[in-house]
């Protein structure tokens, strides 16, 4: 495919840009020091994009509104978001040593700046103390006990005025523009919105004002040839996601329809705003702004840049569209802008698995390509549980301050077991050091776990990356790395042969003890899926014992492949508890039949997967799964509710009474257990009891049964000190 039209130069507002690439605001949240003074972790992780050829980056968000929405402080008023808000020295140098590399790179950078949270701001404020707030009486959005009270319009003035403090502070440091986070249900989408601004009095129950006060007031500050981007649903898409009973049941009927985004958009570019960043969806539909894995690409583009666009050229409104949402491969960015979609197109994740896309992309090195899994652990579950944006796929991505890849002083000899993606990442590293690497697989490629995963049709981000992983491999063979396939080792083939050993074999998945197991035909998941989900003739029900992530992936995949009738057993009160909520939030609105990957109605289920919290199997018999379940088990279809962290308390949780049960009788068909698995880790012991060489390690699954982004993570680690 001809990439020209991505590399011709743009402009938004009087702000050129060389490429019509933008990485798009991604977290920087712990990046910068307890004040809010960028730090060098923060400067490097948008320099390095900037040195990858991205024409323009948007840093992640920035409040404006300490002292006014108390969920964006902590303790003595420290914060994990950058500030620019207020003038001060001590802040500044960070975001102008940010802007001056940077340019270095002749890239552009605008500052996007936020009102707050609000609503879905974290409880924690509350069981404080403090007042929560948001534009009307609205529940808090992780614990819906806790209350937010409406600002007066006085706060609401104030947080306009801190807007333009913030966007001339921005300017003085050099910053190209500024976009304005009005989206996804953070405050000031919850004071321009129906769901959640319900004000029958002042200023402000006019849904566009505040947005037209914050843009009026930047540009009177700024001058009107400093730039405003305004990213925003077009809708919150609330009645699309869960059809007329929930939406009036849980959301009151109310939402952004895209007529009312187009008719907001029209109103602030003509109060000033040059680019429209526009997607669909809010936290309560939280698959849609933070599109998973299991989602086709550019699931939404043409609905929501397309018909802005469309709009715009109507009315004869110069302002420019940027299209947002699944477009890491390249062919698909370039469609959006061949079809006129959108002026400019927005890549986040792909940039944090590849900072070097664009670069990639010009050179026709498109093969190359790292691509993004999907799994948002560590872009945002990564900072959710107190860390800040990383990858799993890209171990440097958070750490370009820290980790550097240098020559080994001494060249060693490197057997590393196992081509899963640590293994793969620990050959990669050692041999860029300058090592002597043997690579031991067992089977005839690489990908370990992550290539058994790719074998569901929802997973085809994953099937994607495993395609690269391989290519890379095949790559380093040429340079001299000797990958052995088809090849088992044992202590005896290793002893006295290396330098260092590297126990990458991954885990092993023992079957509960369950009685009557062998009245009824059964699988473990994994095998399963390595088997391509071949099941006996005549099977039509299947149970799946084990609601975690790969339970609930495998029985999806299973009603929406072979159409097949699915029950999950999972022991806990909550199915995939520890999963991103963007993630988990889409599985249950997949599996609850309320929509599909593609968007098309003919991709809904069918048949739902029904589930069964708080149970377990207790009994198999012919044709019978006997479950002992809790009579208050949770409803398990909830994708509009989150969970909230276990270090979090949460004083209106209820715990189960564990001898309040009934039992249930289920027809099955097959069973396929998926338990979870255990450390394969005995040829790592047995090499240290028999001192098989100087330095020896276990990393990924072989040591602790986790994440990809642990595994990938601790073998770069281990390998660039090796």
């Amino acid at each position: 495919m001809n990439y020209q039209q991505i590399f011709e130069p743009g402009e938004i507002g009087q702000c050129k840009v060389k490429n019509r690439i933008i990485m798009a605001p991604m977290g920087n949240i712990n990046m910068a020091d307890p004040i809010g003074r960028p730090l060098s972790k923060m400067i490097e992780y948008f320099v390095e994009r900037a040195r990858g050829g991205t024409g323009l980056l948007i840093t992640g968000l920035v409040p404006i509104s300490f002292g006014i929405d108390p969920t964006v402080s902590e303790d003595n008023d420290t914060t994990y978001f950058p500030r620019i808000d207020a003038s001060s020295r001590t802040r500044m140098s960070g975001w102008r040593d940010l802007v001056a590399g940077v340019h270095s790179y002749d890239a552009k950078i605008f500052i996007q700046l936020t009102a707050g949270l609000g609503r879905v701001g974290s409880p924690e404020a509350a069981l404080k103390g403090k007042i929560l707030k948001s534009a009307s009486w609205n529940r808090n959005f992780y614990v819906p006990q806790v209350p937010h009270l409406p600002l007066s319009d006085r706060s609401i003035k104030k947080m306009v005025k801190n807007f333009g403090q913030a966007a001339i502070n921005a300017q003085v440091c050099g910053m190209d523009g500024v976009q304005l986070h009005g989206h996804e249900g953070y405050l000031m989408d919850q004071l321009t919105s129906a769901p959640w601004n319900r004000r029958k009095l002042g200023r402000y129950r006019n849904k566009f004002q505040f947005a037209i006060d914050v843009v009026r007031e930047i540009k009177e500050r700024c001058g009107e040839e400093f730039p405003i981007i305004y990213r925003l649903d077009l809708t919150q898409a609330l009645y699309e996601s869960y059809g007329d009973q929930i939406f009036k049941k849980m959301f009151k009927g109310q939402e952004r329809t895209i007529e009312k985004g187009l008719e907001f958009c029209q109103v602030l570019a003509e109060a000033g705003v040059d680019a429209f960043d526009v997607d669909k969806g809010c936290y309560d539909n939280w698959f849609y702004p933070h599109p998973p894995a299991y989602f086709d690409d550019i699931p939404y583009v043409e609905q929501t840049a397309g018909r802005l666009k469309s709009f715009f050229q109507t009315k004869e409104i110069e302002a420019k569209v940027i299209a947002v949402g699944k477009l890491g491969k390249p062919d698909r960015a370039a469609e959006v802008l061949r079809q006129g979609w959108a002026d400019f197109f927005m890549l986040g994740r792909p940039l944090l698995a590849d900072p070097y896309w664009a670069q990639k992309v010009r050179e026709g090195r498109v093969r190359e390509i790292i691509h993004c899994i999907g799994d948002q652990e560590g872009c945002i579950q990564s900072f959710v549980l107190g860390g800040h944006p990383c990858c799993t796929v890209n171990p440097y991505t958070g750490f370009e301050d820290s980790k550097k890849l240098s020559k080994a002083n001494r060249v060693k000899n490197i057997a590393i077991i196992g081509a899963g993606p640590a293994g793969c990442e620990a050959a990669k590293t050692a041999h860029l050091r300058g090592h002597q690497v043997t690579l031991f697989e067992k089977t005839d490629q690489v990908g370990g776990q992550l290539l058994t995963g790719s074998r569901m049709k929802i997973k085809h981000d994953l099937a994607l990356y495993i395609d690269n992983l391989q290519y890379q491999m095949d790559l380093l063979e040429k340079e001299g790395v000797d990958i052995k396939y088809n090849t088992e080792v044992s202590v005896a083939d290793l002893k006295g042969q290396f330098d260092v050993i590297i126990c990458c074999n991954g885990l092993v998945a023992p079957l509960p003890q369950i009685e009557g197991r062998e009245l009824i035909p059964y699988c473990e998941a994994r095998e399963f899926l390595d088997n391509e989900m071949q099941l006996p003739p005549d099977v039509k029900r299947v149970t799946v014992i084990g609601g975690g992530i790969v339970g609930c992936e495998l029985s999806y995949s299973l009603a929406f492949e072979k159409q097949m009738q699915v029950t999950i057993v999972e022991l806990r009160d909550e199915l995939m508890k520890g999963v991103v909520h963007a993630n988990r939030s889409m599985l249950l609105w997949l599996m609850m039949g309320r929509g599909g990957p593609s968007g098309r109605p003919e991709d809904v289920l069918q048949t739902p997967v029904q589930a069964f919290t708080s149970s377990r199997a207790v009994r198999f018999e012919r044709g019978r799964v006997i479950l002992e379940a809790n009579r208050k088990r949770k409803d398990p279809y909830t994708p509009w509710s989150t969970l909230v962290s276990d270090n979090i308390h949460n004083p209106f949780h209820k715990t189960l009474d564990p001898d309040d049960v009934e039992m249930i009788e289920i027809d099955t068909d097959y069973v396929v257990f998926a338990t979870g698995g255990i450390a394969n880790d005995g040829l790592y012991y047995e090499l240290l009891r028999e001192n098989a060489a100087p330095e020896i390690y276990c990393i990924g699954d072989a040591r602790r049964p986790a994440r990809a982004w642990e595994a990938i993570s601790s073998a770069n680690e281990v390998a660039r000190y090796i």
